[in-house]
């Protein structure tokens, strides 16, 4: 790894290296500047001593040793903010007063009322699951689901989130969701809907017809080991029945057919089908024990996209939050394994304020060779609009990362289960079972994937330090 210092003189060198930051190019030498102020403006979160207890008065006042997850994962939601709420080219200047940067700040301080603080982290990672500990340490994966949870308290953002399964990218679905306004569920039967909301209308309640089904187990469910000897709950086949009624006709016939309940893109109030910004997480795993090198230029390929908010991931036993590449060979990161002061904003004095402020910019930054990442990893994106969403899109399957790290699909193809259906009983007696079809690549993590109580655990997670 190399220092703030002499990663300058390298780009200070004559070396001509192509640099990669989130969607943006640069050259090592011409962009010399330009390199250093857009990560010196990436919000840094690391380790904070001295806040309140977490949960309890018993809980922990430091998350030294078991939060470098958590704060990886503040890092990419930050920065996520940023670009709904200042833009991608947007530079931090500590002379300059932005009243939007400092909001999205203090949503983040280390206190239990803020939104994505390290005490709603923790305390909402323990809360689904009883075996979990305040102070247990995330994978990717379990990260990547708690944030997902998180941002639905965030309605200055109003993020539709999603965190992609087996199932990878099913386009249509997720524009459901983000056409879901979660803030407005007044219905107005008087608004005129085109024919795009129609067809919008029908394909919903045609899936929510499939979803309802009963589906019929051919195999019981199973339970196997991954490499690092996780039990994963394997979920049974399922075969969903077809019904002459699913071809129903694609218009409903007047404005009162419209049910707000079966379906819930069409909840808003004007039905304007405004688009909500997307968050979209896909956790993967890219070998066994080790980074598979063959799927070492797609993953490169990640930071070239726009939408990229980064990568949760790192060294074995280290998480780190990737953000760009040099040349294809190595990945820059920003590291939280640094122990700093809480930050609460609103104890700070206005001359506090600023050195608080310049806390969270980090002042030397690394880049480490792609061999030595972990294969256990979960990238990020933004999609502020639907064109945005459709570009990626379009960009995942140029450049050949769909399918070679997950899949994208325009409809959900007909081998794959529907996205949400009832509770199968077996006779194990299992309860709720989330069944789906596994896939190459992408992540399992099983504290997510069972609620019948029995202990799954997850892979990925990283050390202590």
């Amino acid at each position: 790894m190399i220092s703030f210092t002499a990663l300058e003189n390298f780009l200070n060198s004559n070396d001509e290296k192509s640099v990669w930051i989130l969607g943006k190019e640069y050259d090592s030498v011409k962009d010399h500047d330009e390199i250093l102020k857009d990560i010196r403006s990436r919000l840094w979160f690391t380790y904070r001593r001295g806040f309140s207890p977490v949960r309890d008065d018993s809980g922990p006042t430091s998350d030294t040793g078991w939060g470098c997850m958590h704060r990886c994962g503040q890092m990419m939601i930050a920065q996520t903010l940023v670009i709904l709420h200042l833009s991608r080219d947007w530079r931090w200047n500590p002379d300059k007063f932005d009243e939007d940067y400092q909001r999205i700040l203090k949503m983040f301080e280390d206190r239990p009322s803020a939104i994505y603080s390290i005490h709603s982290i923790a305390s909402k990672a323990a809360f689904n699951d009883a075996d979990r500990k305040i102070t247990d340490w995330l994978g990717p994966s379990t990260a990547a689901q708690v944030f997902k949870k998180l941002v639905t308290g965030d309605r200055w953002t109003n993020l539709a989130a999603h965190v992609a399964a087996e199932d990878g990218i099913v386009v249509q679905e997720i524009k459901n969701l983000c056409y879901h306004n979660e803030q407005s569920q007044n219905y107005d039967a008087s608004t005129e809907m085109n024919d795009s909301s129609w067809e919008r209308l029908s394909r919903s309640r045609h899936e929510r017809k499939i979803s309802e089904k009963a589906l019929i187990v051919s195999n019981p469910i199973s339970v196997e080991q991954d490499d690092e000897f996780v039990e994963i709950i394997m979920p049974p086949v399922c075969n969903v029945p077809s019904s002459p009624s699913d071809n129903e006709d694609a218009h409903p016939r007047s404005s009162d057919s419209v049910n707000s309940e079966a379906c819930p893109a069409f909840t808003s109030t004007a039905l304007s089908l405004k688009w909500r910004p997307l968050l979209l997480i896909i956790p993967l795993r890219l070998g066994l024990h080790e980074l598979n090198m063959m799927y070492a230029p797609h993953l490169m390929n990640l930071f070239k996209l726009r939408q990229c908010v980064g990568i949760l991931g790192g060294r074995p036993m280290r998480a780190l939050w990737l953000i760009g590449n040099i040349d294809d060979k190595e990945v820059i990161f920003l590291d939280p394994h640094i122990t700093q002061p809480a930050a609460i904003f609103s104890q700070s004095s206005p001359e506090a304020f600023s050195s608080l402020e310049a806390s969270f910019h980090c002042s030397s930054f690394q880049q480490l060779p792609l061999n030595l990442l972990d294969p256990s990893l979960a990238v990020g994106f933004v999609c502020p609009t639907e064109n945005d969403f459709d570009a990626l899109c379009e960009d995942l399957k140029k450049t050949g990362i769909a399918p070679a790290l997950f899949e994208v699909h325009d409809i959900r193809p007909s081998y794959l289960p529907p996205p949400s259906f009832s509770a199968v009983d077996t006779p194990e007696g299992w309860g709720e079972v989330c069944t789906s079809v596994s896939a190459p690549h992408l992540q399992h993590d099983s504290s997510y994937m069972s609620s019948s109580g029995v202990k799954t655990g997850s892979n990925g997670d990283f050390e202590m330090l």
